[in-house]
Order: structure tokens, then C-alpha cells, then sequence
């Protein structure tokens, strides 16, 4: 009821404003580009101060006195054009033009516009027109600044950080669960069970135009999002036609010349024989994959690339484009550090060194499929797939919780994750008439993620001897997980433009997603009745079929021997969310200087796990439930100041849902600590306020400064509870938390001299972004006993500084571009502290890049990076507690430097 009479009042409100004058309408083409639309041109009719821009698909209205005039169509670059025309009161009125660029500066104005959505400037000019707060950043930006995919592209934005250690990344000191993340506007699943979003390093920069961080939200964003938005948009075809190859090769300093170990079922290609344990009977070591690691050295990371379009045209003006890319690459790391644990005194009772080896390797294979037909309305199909590969090998060496001295412990850990993500999205636009737009979307994704015989062997050093633990069969354990999920959504927008001076709009839509998820896992233990002698190096010799048909050993699973008729049953959870929604959004222009967006969104929730785990009874199943609706508002305002100057102002209310593993009572054992789910979690509500100026000194130059507010209630964190295996878990930490903040931005050029009569163009600019946030949280739950009784977010950096320096040159036939990247965050919360302890901290740190390339005629491209120049040193610490003791560093490590070098082709 509530949806249904803000409907009915935002039509009531938009009617009003209807006037008894005329309509202009139409679509500007771009006639060099074979008649593609042609966005962000310049509509006047002359004479007055009654204008618009066209939208990104080359469409305009306007509402005009009745009368004759003259329209004006402009767009940089390009011959402009005066229509006249007449329109009666009432009459709406089409015309629709083409326009061609200047002969003389014709082959660089046809790439502007044809890549405009990648560019930066066309970026800038995208941001200016828009009415709600958003920034994006295109493949020329992303390129420029070094970046290899959407996980760094973001990180190099204002407010958004990447913490050690977590997968995704924090907006505004807000981590994974209150983020969302989307392609193409469309919902998309995670690949791992531990996080809500899809990492973001899937996306390399070969598949993407564009990634828009909107952190202010609108009635088309689904409501699970606190921090922001985060929304890919995949690459089509600019031109006619293009065919490109590259290949590239790099190294890491403190990797390439190592021994390296990898582990026993990994490969150079990532794929996978044995995903499954294949042991159906415990008196049986028949596992695929053996214990000791392979070795091998001088390790060069690789990559290949190759894409390829055309462009399909018929009569009418009817067109389809085909876009296809391939990818390969991967990358071998190496690390050494140092890693701890406390007591909450301070004293240390783990002090372990440990040594990394990880290999990682994707392939990606996307394709994108469009058809244009009458007047712009077009119909299109993407296809993504993923499969990424990680495989780890580490070894760790120290004293852990000695129970006499001299005790030392030693791990090795391997691990593979294989990932694969297929997405499938039918799009369409369709314009019903001139008054009525329809946006429609649907979209199928699949995750396929297994965890395929993570092997754990922990062993105790004293007398001379290294034996397992009599006490505990789960430190030598054999790890199998599948995660299944299947992620349906569709979308039906429908805006309506009126006949007004206001130029007004109401969107009307619906939302639908349905997401399933199946877990299972099934662990293998060891246990040994007696101490027995193992060679660390050669584990096999202990862990084989004869040992254990001589009883050194048994092997049980993670619910006891054969014994239990449920032995091999493995560990579960299934989730199913459903979220059906109905939207609403009125856009009007209250005067020329002057636009208002007003919104609403209601969202009918229903989420259920059910769970059978290690840590329920194990005769019967559990389940976690939330039922919710949520009215969800949305505000706007845009106010031109003069043609240079923006003010804007937005608020809107969201929520957040616990995710299905918080939920599932599940423990995974990490190297040093657990995490398990908490049925009793509850979704939180956000409430968001941003203020924004923008200066626009040039075209390609901003200056803008934001001032934001977020209120949470019922927030959601990872807490640490120092119980027996350090566990983490997730609580609604009680009463609310506040998070504000001021955000800079800053793009400006040093330097900039262009030549009319060679084309020759020099340019030093900079750019630098830097945001200062504040935040607070009450910290009332008493299950965990807090430490403190309020503190800081979990991953929020009071200070975030990301700063460039680009030197651009553009010949004829040849063009350089050199960027120095620098960004640094300050001292953040890790994990907070729980009954006595200290906060876990992690250090702030600079890091410094170089990136430059340059292309040789119109085929040749060559790039050279530098990355991570200051090497400086990853550190976590526990805070003092005020006692004399001083802060004690948990881990420590260097990453090393990359260098890479790359070439590519065009024919």
C-alpha cells in the first residue's frame, strides 16, 4: 500500500506540471560511424536558454513554447547544425539528424566518440550531466593508471580501499557484506562462500569499458547495499572492425629465482582431474593426490590476449555487432614473514616463520552480441565465463602454545580453489513511442567452486623428532568442498516523459531474483594413538595405505569412524533467497538550474538456510530464517550554479542482509584461526546523506569535494573471540554505528599544448583523490565481552590519499603515455578486540608505481610496468592495552616488486 501511494502521488505530482506546449524529440547520430548514436551532444533552441544533452543512447526531448524556432545541435568536434522547425501546442514533433566530424581533425574525433564510454573526458563529461552522484572509471583511465582489472580500478577512487587479507574491497570504511556488485546493471553472484560479492580481480581490463561506483543509491540499485554499488560494464565493439592480439611476460623480484613448491594435483593450466575424495571405505588410502610437494624453479609470469569484432550493417539503418575476447594469464608468488599471537596481557605464546608459494591462473572468454533496429532500439546478449585457479603451498616453523620449552610446531598447508563463474544476460532497450522507453533485463549465472583435498599436516618438534599430536586427529586433515550456486533476476523499467517545461519523467519497474546455494564439505582426519617419527619433507612415507593397515594411524572423517551410518555424509548448507521488487523514480527539471529526482523502492525479502555442520546436533538439520519487506526512499537534487559549478545533494535509506555462510553454522579452519556462522543474525537498516560541489575548470578537469553520513543500525561485524582455535564470527555488535567523512578529488593539467596544424598534442596532468572518514560504533552485544564499549569500523582508514602524474604525447603515428601512481591508507582496525584483548591493527602503508606505453604507427602497442616500487612492509599488530607491554606485531611481510612487459598487435 505504501509503494502504490507513493505511485499515484509522484504521477499526481508529475501531472501537474503538464503545460499545453509542444515537444521536440529525436535521435542524433553520428554519421561517420555509419549512423551510431551519437550521446552527450549539445540540444538549444536558439535564442533562449531552453537546452538539453542527449542521453548515452543519442536521445533528446524538449518541451517548447508553440511557435516556430530553431533547434541547434552541437557536439565537439563536429560541424554543427541549425534545424528549423515548427510545432503546434500539444504537437510533438521528431527530428532526427546526423552529424559529421571536422576534416580536419576527423580521425581522432571518430575514436572520441566511438570509445567515448571508455575515455576519460567523455567520463567527466558523463559525470557532469547526470543528477545523482556517481563516479566512474574507464578503460583509458585504467590503462593509463597501470591497472589489470576491476579490483584495482576501484581502489584507485575516492573513499575505496583494499584491505590485507579480505578479498573485496571497503567503500567508505564499509567491507564486502554492505557492498554490491553488478554487470551491466545486472545482480551478480559470489564465487566463494566466505563473501558476498564476486572478486573483483575476475574482471581483467581487457573486458571492461567502464566500472561506476555509485555510493548514493536510487531506486534501480537493489536495497542489500550500505557502502555502494559497484557496476561493471563490459566492452562492445567501437567502429566497424577490430582484430587484436597481445601477449605479455613479467616477474616478481623476490619469486623468480626461488625453489619453489607447488602442490601435488596442481598445473600450469589451472584444471582440475580429481575434485572429489573417491574414498568410500576408512580402511582405504586411496586419495588421488599425494602429500609431498613438486619443486620447481625460475618462475615467469605469462599472459595472452586476443580480441576480435565486426560490425554487420542493413537497411534501414538496422546494424549487429559482434564483440568476442579471449585470456589467459598467470602469476607465481612468493612470500616470508613472521606471524603471532598474544595474550591479552600481551605475551606472545605463537612465534612462527613461515614461507608462501602461490601460483595463480585464470582464463576468461566473453562475448557480446548486439542488434540495432528502428531508431536505435537494440536487443543484446553477453556471455561471460571465469575459471580462475589458486594453489598454495606454506610452510610455518615456531613455537605455538609450547607446552614445555623448546616445543616447536610445524605446518604445511596446500591448497587449491577452483572457481568458475559463467554469466548469461539478455538485455534490451525499446522505445514504444516517443513518449515511452522500456529498459528490460534478464540474467542467468552460474558459480561451479570446489576446494578440491586441502591438505593440513601439523607436527610437533621435540627430542630430536618431529611426530604428530596424539590429542587431536583434525591437525592432519584432508579437506573436500563443492559450492553450488544458481542466481536468476529480470528487470521491467518503463519511463513516461511528459509534455511539460520540466521536462519530466516516471520510471515504473520490477525486480525479481532468486538466488540457491549448495555447500558441502567432507574432512578427513588422521589420528595416531602413539607418537610416531615423520620425515617433514616426505610425508607420504607416514600418511600411506600400509601405516594405516598397521594402525600407526586411523582415518576418520569429520563425523567419527565407520561406527556412525553417517560417515561419509558430508557437511551442508543450502541457501535460497528470493527478492521481488517494485520501483519507482520521477525525475523533473523544477527550472533550468534546478532537477529533482525523487524515489521509492519496495523490496519483499525471504532468505532461509538450512544447515547440517559440524557444530549442530548431527541427527537433525537447522534453520535460519528472515522474512522482511523494506519501503526504501531515494532523494536527489542537482543545482547548476553556471556552466562550470554543481552542487548536489542526495539521501535514501537501505538495508543489509546476513549472507548465507554467516548464518550457516559451518567452522573452517584457517592457519592460525576459525570462523564459523551465527543463525541469530539480523539484517541491518542504513541510512546515507552526500553533499557535492563540482568544478569543472576545462572539459577533461574536475575539482569537487563530497561531504557524506551514513547511520547504521544492527550493524554486522567480524569479531574475534579468543576461545579454544581463536574463533571469528559474526554478530550484530548492538545499538548503531555512524561513519562520515570528507572526499577530494582533483584532475587538472599541468601542462597542455596542442597543435592545429600537425595534431601534435604534449600533456602533464595530474590527479589525486583523498578522503578523510570518521567513524563509531557501539559495541553493547555481550556474547563476545568487548574489550572496549565502542570503537572504530572494522577496515575503515581514517586517511586514504591516491595520487597520479601523467605525461602524454600524441604524434602522428606515434603516442607515449608515462604515469607515476602513488596511493597510501592509514592505521586500520583488522579485528576487534573480545575479553581483554587488544584490537588487531593493520599498518598503514605507501605504495608507488610506474606505468608507460606507447604505440608505433596504427598496429603496434608496447607497455612497460613497475609495480609496487617502495616494497614496503605488510605488518599486522595487536594494540597495547595499556599495560607496559608494547605493540606486538602478529604478522609481518613483503610482497616484492612486479615488472611486466607487453605487446600488442592490431590488424
Amino acid at each position: 500500500m505504501k509503494l502504490k501511494f507513493l505511485i499515484i502521488t509522484l504521477f499526481t505530482f508529475a501531472m501537474s506540471f503538464a503545460q499545453n506546449k509542444g515537444t521536440v524529440t529525436g535521435t542524433i547520430a553520428d554519421k561517420d560511424l555509419n549512423n551510431e548514436p551519437l550521446p552527450f551532444a549539445t540540444i538549444l533552441i536558439k535564442g533562449t536558454q531552453i537546452g538539453t544533452n542527449t542521453d548515452e543512447n543519442g536521445k533528446y526531448t524538449l518541451s517548447v513554447p508553440a511557435g516556430s524556432h530553431t533547434l541547434i545541435i552541437d557536439f565537439l568536434g563536429y560541424e554543427a547544425k541549425e534545424v528549423p522547425f515548427t510545432v503546434k501546442a500539444g504537437e510533438t514533433k521528431t527530428i532526427n539528424e546526423a552529424l559529421g566530424s571536422t576534416s580536419v581533425v576527423l580521425e581522432g574525433l571518430v575514436m572520441e566518440t566511438t570509445i567515448n564510454r571508455e575515455k576519460e573526458s567523455a567520463l567527466l563529461a558523463e559525470q557532469k550531466k547526470a543528477v545523482v552522484i556517481k563516479q566512474t572509471i574507464g578503460a583509458q583511465e585504467m590503462s593509463r593508471k597501470g591497472v589489470s582489472d576491476a579490483e584495482g580500478a576501484v581502489t584507485k577512487m575516492t573513499g575505496v580501499t583494499k584491505q590485507q587479507g579480505a578479498k573485496n574491497v571497503f567503500v567508505r570504511g564499509l567491507g564486502d557484506r554492505y557492498n554490491s556488485t553488478t554487470m551491466n546493471g545486472m545482480p551478480l553472484p559470489s564465487e566463494d562462500p566466505s563473501y558476498k560479492n564476486i572478486s573483483l580481480d575476475f574482471f581483467t581490463s581487457n573486458i571492461i569499458k567502464n566500472i561506476g561506483v555509485n555510493k548514493t543509491f536510487g531506486s534501480e540499485i537493489y536495497g542489500d547495499v550500505g557502502g555502494a554499488n559497484i557496476d561493471i560494464v563490459s566492452k562492445e565493439l567501437s567502429g566497424n572492425e577490430e582484430f587484436e592480439i597481445g601477449i605479455s611476460t613479467g616477474v616478481n623480484t623476490q619469486t623468480v629465482s626461488k625453489d619453489f613448491l607447488k602442490l601435488d594435483g596442481g598445473n600450469w593450466f589451472g584444471t582440475v582431474a580429481d575434485k572429489e575424495a573417491g574414498i568410500t571405505n576408512l580402511n582405504s588410502y586411496d586419495f588421488a593426490n599425494k602429500l609431498n610437494p613438486n619443486t620447481q624453479s625460475t618462475q615467469i609470469n605469462t599472459g595472452a590476449n586476443a580480441s576480435y569484432g565486426k560490425r554487420f550493417d542493413f537497411e534501414n539503418n538496422n546494424s549487429f555487432t559482434m564483440y568476442l575476447v579471449g585470456a589467459y594469464s598467470n602469476d607465481y608468488k612468493y612470500r616470508e614473514g613472521k606471524i603471532r599471537q598474544t595474550t591479552s596481557i600481551g605475551t606472545v605464546y605463537q612465534d612462527q616463520d613461515y614461507k608462501k608459494y602461490t601460483y595463480n591462473v585464470s582464463q576468461t572468454l566473453m562475448g557480446n552480441f548486439k542488434y540495432r533496429f528502428e531508431n536505435s532500439n537494440t536487443i543484446s546478449y553477453n556471455s561471460l565465463y571465469i575459471h580462475s585457479n589458486s594453489q598454495s603451498v606454506g610452510d610455518y616453523l615456531g613455537p605455538n602454545n609450547p607446552e614445555q620449552e623448546g616445543d616447536v610446531e610445524f605446518l604445511r598447508r596446500q591448497q587449491m580453489n577452483n572457481n568458475n563463474l559463467w554469466v548469461n544476460q539478455l538485455l534490451s532497450t525499446i522505445a514504444l513511442n516517443e513518449k515511452i522507453d522500456l529498459d528490460l533485463g534478464a540474467s542467468y549465472n552460474m558459480i561451479r567452486t570446489t576446494e578440491p583435498d586441502r591438505r593440513s599436516n601439523k607436527y610437533l618438534y621435540r627430542n630430536g623428532n618431529y611426530t604428530p599430536s596424539t590429542n587431536s586427529a583434525g591437525d592432519n586433515e584432508r579437506y573436500f568442498a563443492d559450492l553450488n550456486e544458481d542466481d536468476f533476476a529480470g528487470k521491467a523499467v518503463a519511463s513516461y516523459k511528459f509534455e511539460n517545461e520540466g521536462n519530466s519523467k516516471l520510471d515504473v519497474g520490477y525486480n525479481f531474483r532468486h538466488t540457491t546455494r549448495d555447500f558441502s564439505a567432507l574432512i578427513f582426519n588422521h589420528r595416531f594413538s602413539t607418537l610416531t617419527s615423520v620425515d617433514i619433507n616426505d610425508a607420504d612415507g607416514l600418511f600411506n595405505q600400509e601405516n594405516l593397515d598397521n594402525g600407526v594411524f586411523q582415518l576418520q572423517t569429520g563425523r567419527g569412524t565407520m561406527n556412525n551410518p553417517r560417515v561419509f555424509e558430508p557437511f551442508t548448507y543450502n541457501g535460497t533467497r528470493t527478492i521481488n521488487a517494485a520501483l519507482t523514480t520521477f525525475t523533473h527539471n523544477i527550472n533550468n538550474d534546478l532537477v529533482l529526482v525523487v524515489g521509492g523502492r519496495f523490496e519483499k525479502v525471504l532468505q532461509e538456510v538450512e544447515y547440517d555442520t559440524n557444530i549442530s546436533n548431527s541427527d537433525t538439520n537447522g534453520k535460519a530464517k528472515i522474512d522482511k519487506s523494506y519501503v526504501l526512499p531515494n532523494l536527489n537534487l542537482k543545482y547548476t550554479l553556471n556552466d562550470k559549478n554543481i552542487l548536489r545533494l542526495a539521501g535514501s535509506m537501505s538495508y543489509t542482509l546476513p549472507q548465507f555462510k554467516e548464518v550457516a553454522p559451518f567452522k573452517y579452519q584457517d592457519v592460525s584461526f576459525s570462523s564459523q556462522g551465527n543463525p541469530g543474525l539480523i539484517p541491518s537498516e542504513n541510512y546515507n546523506a552526500d553533499i557535492k560541489w563540482e568544478f569543472y575548470p576545462k572539459d577533461d578537469e574536475i575539482i569537487a569535494i563530497t561531504g557524506f553520513y551514513k547511520h547504521i543500525k544492527n550493524p554486522i561485524a567480524r569479531s574475534e573471540i579468543p576461545s579454544g582455535g581463536n574463533t571469528l564470527t559474526y554478530l550484530n555488535v548492538g545499538g548503531t554505528a555512524d561513519a562520515m567523512g570528507v572526499e577530494l578529488e582533483a584532475k587538472k593539467n599541468i601542462y597542455k599544448v596542442t597543435s592545429d596544424e600537425t595534431g601534435k598534442e604534449t600533456v602533464l596532468s595530474a590527479g589525486a583523490n583523498i578522503s578523510y572518514l570518521h567513524t563509531r560504533q557501539d559495541l553493547e552485544n555481550p556474547l563476545p565481552q568487548f574489550t572496549n564499549s565502542e570503537d572504530k569500523l572494522q577496515g575503515a582508514s581514517p586517511l586514504l590519499v591516491n595520487a597520479d602524474l601523467t605525461y602524454n604525447l600524441k604524434n602522428e603515428g606515434y603516442s607515449l603515455t608515462s604515469s607515476v601512481v602513488m596511493n597510501y591508507f592509514s592505521d586500520r582496525i583488522y579485528s576487534i578486540g573480545t575479553r581483554g584483548f587488544s584490537n588487531i591493527v593493520e599498518k598503514g602503508i605507501p605504495t608507488l608505481d610506474f606505468i608507460t606505453q606507447t604505440s608505433l604507427g596504427e598496429h603496434f602497442g608496447i607497455s612497460l610496468k613497475a609495480k609496487n616500487l617502495l616494497n614496503p612492509d605488510f605488518r599486522l599488530t595487536r594494540e597495547s592495552n595499556g599495560n607496559t607491554n608494547p605493540d606486538t606485531v602478529l604478522s609481518t611481510y613483503k610482497l616484492g616488486l612486479d615488472f611486466s612487459l607487453g605487446l600488442t598487435y592490431k590488424f
